[in-house]
């Protein structure tokens, strides 16, 4: 009976996390995206419309997929499984276009050096999310690694949405440190305190996968503007712009 109702209270965090992710979605994308949408000021390339639906889908879909395992619907959730993987790969397709689209953009300022690391960083965040999918799907069978990659997933896809909470306060220095990461990161630590209270260990995946993503992020944060971070980004992501 107690392994039977830490399963459930598994689920609901996953449930309640993937509620979480579609409001975080909203709030963030609500003053840049949705009112001007709404308002019919918004204007942009079709690519920024089907990265949208792409991101929104994908948010959408954990959450959906978090229902029907708290429901015991295992059988819908591994029925949907496909559509996740094309929403996974629209996610990560749109992305690199709407980012080479921006650093293009950028470029056209006469800042090559910076286009080049804001794509970089994108190229980085997406092979992350690609990795956590992948992984997730060759762990299905292992559901107690399977679910926490698959948050990992959503958490990383994230990270835009968090950075335009910015709107909604005064600026303050480093935007990117508080929202980016101090935010965005934030669900990573509170996963890894809720197994850490309930199982009285952190579990793996959040342990070495999670303590990646956010090394990652300090990185992306604290080594943007140096020089190897600059060629890094000149050798793999200049070819695009």
């Amino acid at each position: 009976m107690h392994t039977q109702g830490s399963r459930v209270q598994r689920s609901k965090l996953f449930l309640w996390l993937g509620v979480v992710g579609i409001v975080v979605a909203i709030v963030g994308f609500t003053k840049t995206f949705f009112i001007p949408l709404f308002a019919g000021t918004f204007s942009a390339p079709p690519a920024i419309y089907i990265h949208g639906a792409f991101l929104f889908g994908w948010v959408g879909f954990f959450a959906a997929q978090s229902l029907w395992v708290h429901r015991a619907n295992l059988r819908r959730h591994k029925q949907m499984g496909w559509l996740g993987a094309g929403l996974v790969a629209g996610v990560i397709a749109s992305t690199l276009v709407v980012a080479t689209l921006a650093s293009q953009r950028t470029a056209a300022s006469g800042d090559l050096s910076l286009a080049s690391a804001e794509l970089f960083v994108v190229m980085l965040e997406m092979t992350v999310f690609g990795v956590l999918v992948i992984s997730a799907f060759l762990l299905r069978r292992r559901a107690d690694m399977h679910k926490r990659l698959m948050l990992l997933a959503l958490i990383a896809s994230l990270g835009p949405a968090w950075f335009r909470f910015r709107h909604y306060f005064p600026p303050i220095d480093n935007a990117i440190f508080v929202y980016s990461l101090l935010l965005a990161d934030s669900l990573i630590i509170m996963a890894a305190l809720v197994d850490l209270l309930r199982e009285r260990r952190i579990h793996p995946v959040y342990l070495f996968a999670g303590s990646a993503m956010i090394a990652i992020h300090l990185i992306e944060v604290f080594a943007f503007d140096t020089p190897l971070f600059r060629a890094l980004a000149n050798t793999f992501a200049s070819p695009f712009i």
